[in-house]
C-alpha cells in the first residue's frame, strides 16, 4: 500500500468540520478531506489528504499509471 512521507510535515489544511469525523477511521477521514479539499479547489491539499491514505494496490497502479512515480513523489506519496 501507498502511505505518505509524514515525518516533520504538518497536516493539510483541514476542510471537514469535526463533528464530522466523529466514528470515522483515521484512513476515512484522510479519503473524505482529500475530496472536500478538492471540492473546495484547493488542489494542493487534495492531494496531501490522499498520499495520507492508504490506498488499495488497484488505485495505487492506476496512480501511477496515470500521474507518474515523481508526480506522485512530489505530493508527498511513499511510492
Amino acid at each position: 500500500m501507498t502511505t505518505a512521507i509524514t515525518q516533520n510535515r504538518p497536516l493539510p489544511r483541514s476542510y471537514m468540520p469535526e463533528e464530522d469525523k466523529v466514528g470515522m477511521t483515521q484512513n476515512a477521514i484522510y479519503l473524505c478531506e482529500s475530496v472536500d479539499a478538492d471540492e473546495a479547489g484547493d488542489e494542493e491539499a487534495a492531494w496531501q489528504w490522499l498520499a495520507l491514505a492508504e490506498l488499495p494496490e488497484s488505485a495505487n497502479y492506476i496512480l501511477k499509471e496515470v500521474c507518474g512515480d515523481e508526480f506522485l513523489k512530489a505530493k508527498g506519496f511513499n511510492i
